[in-house]
Formats: C-alpha cells, sequence, structure tokens
C-alpha cells in the first residue's frame, strides 16, 4: 500500500477475480504451472492461461489472457499403485508421490 507505506497480505486480486480474471500470480507464470479456482467446487474450477500451440500463435499475457484451460484438462488419472509414500521414521512425512513409467526407488 503506497498511501500508507505498508506491505499488505495477498488477496489474491480480488479486484481481478471480481472482473473475472485470474490472480496476478497465475496469469503471470511464466511456466504456466499455477492454476486458480474453489475447492470445494472440484477441480472443474481451477484455470490458468493457456495458449494451445504456441507455434501457432503468440504465448504473451496480452494474447493468453482470455484463452483458459482448466486442471482437469492438463492431470490424468492414477491408480493406486502408481502412489508410492516416504518411510515414516518419526517425522510423519506428508508428501505423496505419484510416478508413471517408473520405477520407485524407495521403501514402501
Amino acid at each position: 500500500n503506497t498511501e500508507e507505506r505498508v506491505v499488505e497480505k495477498c488477496t489474491l486480486c480480488e479486484q481481478r477475480i471480481a472482473q473475472g480474471e485470474l490472480p496476478a500470480c497465475v496469469a503471470q507464470c511464466g511456466g504456466r504451472a499455477r492454476f486458480f479456482g474453489d475447492l470445494d467446487k472440484g477441480i472443474d474450477s481451477f484455470e490458468a492461461p493457456w495458449v494451445v500451440d504456441v507455434t501457432e500463435g503468440d504465448p504473451s499475457y496480452d494474447k493468453t489472457e482470455h484463452t483458459r484451460i482448466t486442471l482437469k484438462e492438463c492431470v490424468q488419472e492414477y491408480k493406486q499403485s502408481d502412489v508410492h509414500h516416504l518411510p515414516d521414521v518419526g517425522n510423519g512425512p506428508g508428501f505423496v508421490y505419484i510416478l508413471r513409467d517408473r520405477d520407485w526407488q524407495g521403501e514402501e
């Protein structure tokens, strides 16, 4: 906040969301790795800017501002055999690894 000369917490760009836009962190992510949505509405609500084929178009923000893809369109379903956990050695690890077409190298 430049008027009060203080740093404020992220509001997920509520002013942009109210206008149907994505938060700036999602819209400007160069790796197209961030999605924005409502967990209560499910995976279909998560969206990100997208260019289907960058060889045919301009991948800049101005061109992708209104072109979106949902998270559901990007992820593949997994089987329980694809899910691997680190062994618990008393620290309660919370990471889950989903590996396809690779062999798990750790202990189960």
